[in-house]
């Protein structure tokens, strides 16, 4: 497969397919991508596993992620950043008012993931960095929605809150939530299908420093 998606869960799945998709402007591109954590089941349509960024920790020291990056052009790493501040991570989000910058603060969450990646298999981050693409959603993906979804002009980019103010901001738009669950699938496709769309993404770069942190990194590859 062109690109592998090892995520916190499969809204967040959703969203980078069609990000992937609108990016390269390629719709066939769709065929090329793989769920890889959580794993989809094609058949059913539902998940093999759980998700959770627990689970994509234990994931990147688990052999199964090696065997991934080996038989996958590319994998994206993607992890909301509003996990940060857990035991097991400990990264604090004050970093971000202390360093000055998101791109700051997305570096050090990255290189907790390299050392989660390594931790099992030291230098295997070294040697196929180049297959790797981080996805640090500060301090969630639904701020990236947010950031091409709200009309709103703020002084600086909203990182917090952003799931329940894309939620309002969108009922003006006819999106409703489902009562059984608040990530519904069917809901995220929606709200991320004007990715589809290039100059859609590019408007959203230039409201969100780690979606345009993302975004440059597929700068490189060529289809």
């Amino acid at each position: 497969m062109k690109f592998g998606l090892a995520c916190e869960g499969s809204t967040d799945q959703i969203v980078l397919r069609d990000i992937l998709c609108g990016y390269f402007n390629n719709p066939d591109l769709d065929d090329e991508i793989i769920e890889l954590q959580p794993r989809l089941d094609k058949t059913e349509q539902k998940l093999q596993d759980f998700g959770g960024w627990e689970k994509l920790l234990d994931y990147l020291k688990d052999s199964r992620f090696a065997e991934d990056v080996l038989s996958n052009e590319y994998i994206v790493l993607q992890i909301d950043t509003d996990i940060s501040e857990r035991c097991n991570f400990n990264v604090s989000q004050s970093e971000i008012n202390k360093l000055l910058t998101i791109e700051n603060f997305i570096n050090i969450i990255i290189g907790k993931l390299i050392l989660t990646i390594n931790e099992n298999n030291q230098g295997f981050y070294e040697a196929y960095s180049n297959k790797l693409i981080f996805a640090i959603c500060v301090h969630s993906l639904e701020c990236w929605l947010y950031a091409f979804h709200s009309t709103r002009k703020l002084s600086k980019p909203k990182i917090t809150g952003c799931g329940s103010a894309l939620e309002f901001d969108l009922k003006v738009k006819g999106f409703v939530k489902t009562k059984k669950q608040d990530k519904d699938k069917e809901l995220y496709k929606k709200y991320s299908k004007d990715f589809l769309i290039k100059k859609n993404i590019e408007i959203a770069v230039e409201k969100d420093p780690s979606f345009k942190h993302f975004i440059q990194q597929l700068q490189p590859i060529s289809l």
